[in-house]
């Protein structure tokens, strides 16, 4: 501390950093706050790709030590020079040293710098330090592992969910402690949230199931025939064109876990005979008076308010309380906006990796440019803010700045005034404006593969077709690589 007004050691998880403490000239240090936290490691990740100008060391509290990173200071948090700890075997950055400048110290690399950098390195490296190594605070971001798979070689729990929020914390501990048994669970939230990805952790989860693939329907994609035939199979000859028997998903995923999206749009008649699934443990191919039994997991999810819908007489009491013995409630994107530069920052690197490219960032030197992300809505949640990155990684150049947002234009909030005061437009007009800009998107992101683009949307290859027509898309525009 000769040199700095404080010193601090962090581990770097997925694209977060993992506090191990820190001390002060006065003594212990406290967290610092999360949001400087994620600056630097965004500033490290830059660095070491050689992406981004480091800012004049007059905004950085002097010059950092050679090889050092210096981070501006903003508003309640000092500046600091982070110090990359390299791991001797990969080579990457494993953890960083990060120290708050003495604007009156020398600016000189202190004696046996390098030797303490090595051996603070191989400390943080993954796995000399175990989860519980960490000096307290805050959890660590949520976000893949840099080799994406657990130590058994098998992906991770929360492997494909990048978050800091406390509230989706709280719903990581649930999984925890329900991941490896067999209860039926309810995953409510809004389109874009994430549901399926819950599914697929308490799939991973379970140390039997996981063994065998995951499985998922869309419960309002398809017909009300179709489905009940999806679902639970049929004989030959049960319907017309039924020159096979089929097995259903129930019992092609007995052993497995099924995942019931939008489960409140399914018919009384199927909410029927769904229940009666459940409650017996097995199945009844149309055509056939022959049970099959079946052990299935079920993990259902909505968007809807099933309670309004039971009080309504639309969906069945009894199936409901089936369906949730553990409830699962998502908090939309807005509420968790901590969540949204490392979602931005896995979403580019992601993106990069797809393509064989150094990932683009965000022009963190104007503040309007998170801030913009920030404050917006994001009425599609994660899946539109993958969306918007997806687009902007295409178009916009090496740095993501202001004036790339002016030109996509939807992140643009409108300013805030009186009541009354906002011209506002028709929401049929807005509702066809989103939609169009996602499936411009997805198709993007597809390639032109227009079944593709429509499993990225959640709706069916028939449906996407139809909304390209109305837009005035005609066959073979927006790049269909299909025959």
């Amino acid at each position: 501390l000769g040199q700095a007004r404080s010193a601090w050691l962090c581990r770097r998880e997925g694209d977060g950093l993992r506090w191990l403490g820190g001390r002060a000239r006065e003594g212990a240090l406290d967290e610092l706050p999360p949001r400087l936290l994620a600056r630097v490691a965004q500033a490290v990740r830059e660095a070491q790709d050689g992406v981004v100008e480091r800012p004049p060391p007059g905004q950085t509290g002097g010059a950092p030590p050679t090889g050092g990173v210096g981070v501006k200071a903003e508003a309640g948090a000092p500046p600091v020079h982070a110090l990359p700890l390299l791991d001797p075997e990969t080579g990457d950055w494993a953890g960083v040293l990060g120290l708050v400048p003495d604007p009156a110290a020398p600016v000189e690399r202190p004696a046996h710098l390098d030797q303490a950098l090595c051996a603070l390195a191989a400390l943080v490296a993954p796995g000399l330090l175990g989860p519980g190594a960490s000096g307290g605070g805050r959890p660590a971001p949520r976000a893949p592992q840099p080799t994406g798979a657990a130590a058994d070689g098998e992906p991770g729990l929360y492997d494909e969910l990048v978050t800091r929020s406390p509230r989706m914390e709280a719903i990581f501990k649930k999984l925890d402690r329900i991941a490896a048994t067999d209860v039926p669970v309810l995953v409510s939230g809004e389109t874009g949230t994430g549901k399926e990805l819950i599914a697929r952790a308490l799939h991973r989860g379970h140390p039997a199931r996981r063994k065998k693939r995951f499985y998922a329907q869309n419960c309002g994609a398809i017909s009300e025939s179709l489905l009940e035939s999806e679902l639970f199979g049929h004989e030959r000859g049960a319907f017309t064109g039924a020159d096979r028997r089929k097995k259903g998903l129930f019992e092609v995923a007995s052993g497995s876990t099924l995942f019931l999206d939008e489960i409140g749009e399914m018919n009384l008649d199927m909410q029927t005979k769904l229940l009666r699934v459940l409650q017996e443990r097995e199945v009844v191919p149309l055509g056939s008076s022959d049970p099959v039994p079946v052990d299935v997991r079920i993990v259902a999810a909505t968007l809807r308010d099933l309670d309004a819908d039971v009080a309504a007489g639309r969906f069945r009491q009894d199936l409901l309380y089936r369906l949730k013995v553990v409830k699962l409630d998502l908090p939309p994107l807005r509420d968790r906006p901590e969540d949204v530069p490392l979602l931005i920052d896995h979403f580019l690197q992601r993106h990069a990796r797809q393509r064989g490219e150094r990932p683009k960032v965000l022009d963190r030197r104007d503040e309007r440019v998170l801030e913009a992300f920030v404050r917006h809505p994001w009425p599609g949640n994660v899946r539109q803010l993958e969306n918007v990155i997806t687009r902007l990684a295409y178009l916009a150049g090496d740095v993501i700045t202001w004036e790339a947002l002016v030109e996509d234009r939807q992140l643009l909030a409108e300013p805030e005034g009186p009541r009354g005061a906002h011209a506002f437009r028709p929401l049929d007009e807005l509702v066809e404006e989103l939609e169009r800009r996602e499936i411009e998107a997805a198709l993007a992101q597809a390639k032109g593969n227009r079944t593709q683009a429509a499993a990225l949307l959640h709706v069916n290859r028939r449906s996407l077709l139809r909304r390209l027509q109305k837009y005035g898309y005609a066959e073979g525009d927006a790049g269909d690589a299909e025959p």
